[in-house]
């Protein structure tokens, strides 16, 4: 990233889920900065960050069957209570923060799941078999409290590392934008032309969070002093209770950085955990 494009807004901006990886070892330097952020994350959060280097293993199978995640050798496995919805979301809220910190150190990252070796993965970070808790179509079946794995961070060198930094940051925006489709800010979170400006901001930056084939099972609504916001989890379009609720703490991150992040108005407020959990205006 440019020394002038360092804040988390930025990262927003230009992140995307690299599916191509080079096998490379992260430099040692690097790596502390990496591991240092994941162990903070993971205090915050309270859910386990794992770091499991040179693994390739656990791509073999998304590698042959779909082609993607070659050279991929890194994952950071997110694991927690099973049955615990807040952890879940916790984990991607944080998650995320881990993510968009990577990106500003110039990784590539991606979220993944049931694309890689889970149970491998959990096994390697000493979680002994996992019973595919994890799996976003279905609650689980792991008696509630046991440690189970939740999700993925894929992190290393872009295939072609030199050639992504040297890009500008505004390049680097253009191809976020031809990477994913786009989102109706309208369908996610009700905006019209009347909508705060923060809100916009915020709703704007939940259009560029990642989730499975750009499909969105969580939606935004403004009350109507517009002083907050209730985030929520939309039957119509749930991806199981894994999924969803780490989707959501994804979300609500994006959406907070986004209107703490709104050049036309100075707003700061904080989220509530759950399903309907508010970001209230301070």
């Amino acid at each position: 990233m440019s020394t002038t494009h360092s804040q988390v807004i930025d990262a927003i901006n230009v992140r995307i889920s690299n599916r191509i990886y080079s096998p490379d070892l992260i430099e040692e330097g690097l790596l502390s900065q990496l591991t240092q952020t994941m162990d903070a994350m993971s205090l915050l959060s309270g859910v386990r960050f794992t770091f499991l280097e040179n693994h390739p293993e656990l791509f073999a199978r998304v590698v042959e069957e779909k082609g993607e995640f070659v050279g991929a050798a890194h994952v950071i496995l997110l694991s927690g209570p099973a049955g615990d919805k807040e952890a879940l979301e916790k984990a991607g809220f944080y998650g995320e923060r881990l993510v968009l910190a990577a990106t500003l150190m110039g990784l590539a990252t991606s979220w993944i799941d049931n694309s890689i070796d889970l149970e491998g993965a959990a096994r390697l970070a000493g979680l002994g078999e996992s019973d595919g808790s994890s799996d976003g179509s279905s609650d689980g079946s792991s008696e509630d409290g046991a440690e189970v794995p939740y999700a993925g961070i894929v992190v290393g060198y872009f295939e072609d590392q030199d050639h992504v930094l040297k890009l500008s940051y505004e390049a680097r925006a253009q191809l976020q934008a031809t990477h994913r489709g786009g989102q109706n800010l309208s369908a996610l979170g009700g905006v019209t032309p009347e909508s705060p400006s923060w809100y916009v901001s915020a709703i704007t930056a939940v259009t560029k969070a990642p989730f499975p084939a750009h499909k969105q099972p969580i939606r935004f609504l403004l009350a109507d002093d517009a002083r907050s916001v209730r985030a929520f989890i939309d039957p119509d379009f749930s991806l199981g209770v894994t999924r969803d609720y780490l989707i959501m703490g994804i979300d609500k991150l994006h959406a907070q950085i986004g209107a703490h992040s709104d050049v036309n108005s100075s707003v700061s407020g904080e989220w509530s955990w759950g399903n309907g959990g508010a970001f209230t205006l301070k």
